[in-house]
Parts: structure tokens; C-alpha cells; sequence
């Protein structure tokens, strides 16, 4: 686990840390241990080279580069510019949480490479220790999706705060079934904590932030540059006792997700798929080659965890039953007939003993209500 030295973190530490943080050479770890060894940013800023040179991890080079960029132009733009995150951030209702910070997540702490510092809108608790990572492809089939909900219906009980990407396809569909079964969750980007651009029209992001956090490292107004999801990635892991990878290719970001929980002594499951599909060789290559668990149903992922977590031993996941609108009798008597996997409608008009016509206006009316959903082909599953 990474220690900080107590210490004052005010916004003249913080404004002084992303300014450090602008010199061209200066990641996450080094930065740490910049701080670390001098006490404060600005100390860092203030020293010579001989004195940064002293530094683990600091050559020459990096020490020149670093006095050079303190004693000219460089520095002064940068603080400008650090000075105006702050500002952005107050904007949006952020905050800047450092390292150094005592609300630094404890999970996020313990791992090698830790972020000296991000922006978070919304809040973490105590309680979101109990996190677990469900990551996907972008572009799931039906069963990737309902994979997904079911699985966050099932632990929703147990008081799992749900983690991922706030990507399209798995990642949306996990942070939306958490949001429906009224369990926490939290969406690590690769972008700004402004720059939400796979929820243009703010449907889902908002709500996250009331029910748990977005969080980045990277500055306000960044954009989602493919270098930046990687590393975005490792703390997706890290806030998680497990990851869960539902629906991926061989490569994929939910595979370096899947890497990065291995090499942080975190869980690995996969959802196992159909050998005949590209999306699923990702995670049957897992759970063949890598030690991930196969997971079936919630309790897979429970037998695993449950000696690390808070919930009574012996507790089973239960899955919590949707809340469904007013039906006429035979829209009833028709959704009686549905299933959790896709049924054609012929099947449907032959069980339900109705009229072909009829059971298309009844599917419409159900449709409309929110309580199926249509798949290519006339067929029909519950939502």
C-alpha cells in the first residue's frame, strides 16, 4: 500500500501538484514519489537538480528538464492553467481528490501504481470497498446484455457497488441496471469528468452521480484519446474486489481490465459464450487459459467474494423482481408466455392460444409499456 505523510491539502497544494504534473516526463508514479520525497509540490518545483537528481527514479535529465520548467515561461502557464481546472471543477460540481487526501479510496491506494490524483463528481463512501468491475464490449448481443442486468439484479442485495467505463454497449447496461435496482455505482473515464460523450443527451450520467461517482484522471476538457483508456482501466480493477468480463474479443479494453485485476491480486470472473461467436473468445480464453471463474449466476461470484465482504455467511442472491405497469388480462396472460431468452411470436400465438393479429397489437401494447423488447426475426423476451 502507498503511504502519504500528513499534510495540509489545500488548493494551493493541489493547484502546486497539477502544475508538477504539467512537466513533459512526469507520470502518476513519478510524481508520487516527487511529492513524497519533498514534502509538497512546490518543494519539488523549488529544487535544484542536484537536489532532484537525489531522487529515486529521477536522472539528469528529468531533474534539468524539471528546474527548467520552474525558473521559466512553463511554470507560469501551467499554474494558469491548473488554476482554471479548480475553477472548472467548482463549475461542474467537482473536486480534486490527491493522494494525500484522507477520502483517497483505500482500494485505489493499495495498488502499485496509484493516481497521485483525480476529479471526481458525485461522492465515494465506505461502502463502495465493496465494488465489483463488470466490463464488455461496445456492442453486445441480447445475451451479453441480459448477462449483465442479471447479474447486477442478483447482487443489487448484497450491496455491491457496481464499477465500470460508462462505454457503450456492457459498461452502459451495467451502470444502468445498478441505477434501476437502486445499488451504487461509479464510472471511470478516459476523458474529462465534463467530456461525457457516449451519454450526449445526459440520461444516465446524472443519475450516477447522485447514486455514487465519475471519477478521472484525467484534467476537465480532455478528450477520449485511445492512450488515456489503458491506464483508465487499471483503476477500474482497483476499486474492485472482482471484475467481472461479460461478451469480449481476444483483445479489447475489458481484457486489459481482466490483466490489470490479475496483476493487482484482484478476482477474475467471465461470463462464458457461445464458441461460435467473436465476442465470446475473449472470456472463454479466460476461463481456459487464465484461472478466470466461470460464472452462471451471481452466486458464482459470491461463493468467491464472500469471505472478503459484509454480508451475512450464508446469504444467496435473490434477484430482485422489476416492478411491472398496469396490464389488461390478456396482456397479462400474453407476458406469462415470455421469457428471459428471445421466443418467436408463432410460439407465442400457439401458447397463448390468441390470434396472430391479436398477439401482435397485445406485443405492441407491452412493448410500449416497457415490458418486452423485439429482436430481429419476430422475436420477443422480457425486458
Amino acid at each position: 500500500m502507498h503511504t502519504a505523510p500528513a499534510m495540509t491539502v489545500d488548493t494551493d497544494f493541489k493547484i502546486q501538484l497539477l502544475t508538477l504534473s504539467r512537466v513533459v516526463g512526469i507520470g502518476a508514479a513519478r510524481l508520487r514519489v516527487l511529492v513524497q520525497h519533498f514534502g509538497t509540490a512546490e518543494r519539488v518545483l523549488a529544487a535544484s537538480a542536484a537536489e532532484l537528481g537525489n531522487v529515486e527514479g529521477i536522472g539528469e535529465s528529468l531533474a534539468r528538464s524539471i528546474v527548467g520548467f520552474s525558473r521559466g515561461a512553463e511554470k507560469v502557464k501551467a499554474s494558469e492553467a491548473a488554476t482554471k481546472q479548480l475553477e472548472l471543477a467548482e463549475k461542474f460540481q467537482a473536486s480534486l481528490i490527491t493522494l494525500w487526501d484522507e477520502n483517497y479510496p483505500a482500494m485505489l491506494r493499495e495498488i502499485y501504481d496509484p493516481p497521485a490524483y483525480f476529479f471526481m463528481r458525485g461522492s465515494l463512501t465506505a461502502e463502495d470497498e465493496q465494488g465489483l468491475a463488470i466490463v464488455g464490449t461496445r456492442y453486445p448481443t441480447e445475451y451479453g446484455k441480459n448477462a449483465a442486468k442479471r447479474l447486477v439484479e442478483e447482487l443489487a442485495p448484497h450491496g455491491f457497488t457496481i464499477v465500470s467505463g460508462l462505454a457503450y454497449g456492457i459498461d452502459s447496461v451495467a451502470h444502468t441496471a445498478a441505477i434501476q435496482n437502486r445499488t451504487r455505482t461509479i464510472a471511470v473515464l478516459g476523458s474529462g469528468t465534463d467530456i461525457i460523450y457516449t451519454d450526449p443527451k445526459g440520461i444516465l450520467y446524472p443519475k450516477i452521480i447522485e447514486q455514487g461517482a465519475i471519477i478521472s484522471e484525467e484534467w476537465m476538457g480532455a478528450a477520449p484519446v485511445a492512450e488515456n483508456f489503458p491506464k483508465r482501466n487499471r483503476i477500474i480493477s482497483a476499486l474492485s474486489q472482482g471484475t467481472v468480463i461479460i461478451e469480449s474479443d481476444l483483445k479489447g479494453g475489458a481484457m486489459i481490465t481482466a490483466k490489470y485485476a490479475m496483476e493487482q491480486n484482484r478476482e477474475v470472473f467471465a461470463v462464458p459464450g457461445s464458441i461460435f461467436s467473436k465476442k465470446s473468445r475473449g472470456t472463454n480464453a479466460l476461463i481456459r487459459d487464465s484461472g478466470a471463474k466461470l460464472v452462471m449466476s451471481a452466486e458464482d461470484i459470491l461463493n468467491e467474494l464472500r469471505p472478503k465482504l459484509r454480508f451475512p455467511s450464508g446469504s444467496t442472491a435473490t434477484k430482485v423482481e422489476r416492478a411491472l405497469p398496469e396490464m389488461t388480462d390478456d396482456e397479462s396472460k400474453l407476458y406469462s408466455f415470455l421469457q428471459d431468452e428471445p421466443v418467436h411470436i408463432d410460439e407465442l400465438a400457439l401458447q397463448s392460444g390468441l390470434d396472430i393479429s391479436d398477439v401482435l397489437v397485445l406485443l405492441f401494447e407491452l412493448e410500449m409499456k416497457e415490458c418486452i423488447t423485439q429482436l430481429p426475426g419476430k422475436f420477443f423476451q422480457k425486458r
